[in-house]
């Protein structure tokens, strides 16, 4: 089971917690900045997050070198989306987070956003997106090719069936 990180929630100007795409019930969940503290520290597959300092105090820290995390959008309200960080936003007000790809020549990759969204991407799609400027965790774009990010489940269609024969 892996979570990925896809938004912030703000109550007002206080952050109240974030919410993780589950790979194992295909859902969402919610969690304190502490709970994910303690899963990191328990080496729990977080994805998105990694462990930093301030002031001598462990810190979250959006993981943007292994899992190229680079901004997190932030519920603000009941149908409000920001940035975490302003200068990075995307002008579409979208990001996306690969959780799965699946496919041997024709790859698909599924994504989970902010609004709880499930979406399947060709490669070409989500290579344009991301050269649009939309935020994309968990792969990157190296030499006009898609590279996976560790923590994507990588399903390849042609072994299952081999197994399953």
């Amino acid at each position: 089971m892996c979570m990925y990180l896809t938004n912030g929630n703000f109550l007002g100007q206080r952050l109240i917690g974030y919410d993780f795409y589950d790979s194992k019930s295909k859902g969402f969940a919610g969690m304190t900045e502490k709970q994910v503290i303690t899963k990191l520290k328990n080496r729990e597959k977080v994805y998105g997050f990694v462990l930093g300092e301030e002031d001598g105090k462990e810190v979250l820290v959006l993981d943007k070198e292994n899992f190229n995390m680079s901004n997190l959008q932030l519920k603000t309200g009941v149908n409000s989306l920001s940035w975490m960080k302003e200068e990075n936003g995307s002008d579409m007000n979208m990001a996306l987070v690969v959780v799965a790809v699946s496919g041997d020549k024709k790859k698909v990759y599924e994504t989970v956003n902010a609004r709880h969204a499930r979406v399947e991407y060709s490669e070409d799609k989500l290579k344009m997106m991301m050269e649009l400027g939309v935020p994309v965790a968990g792969v990157r774009l190296e030499k006009n090719k898609l590279v996976i990010c560790e923590g994507v489940e990588v399903i390849n269609n042609e072994e299952e069936v081999k197994e399953g024969a």
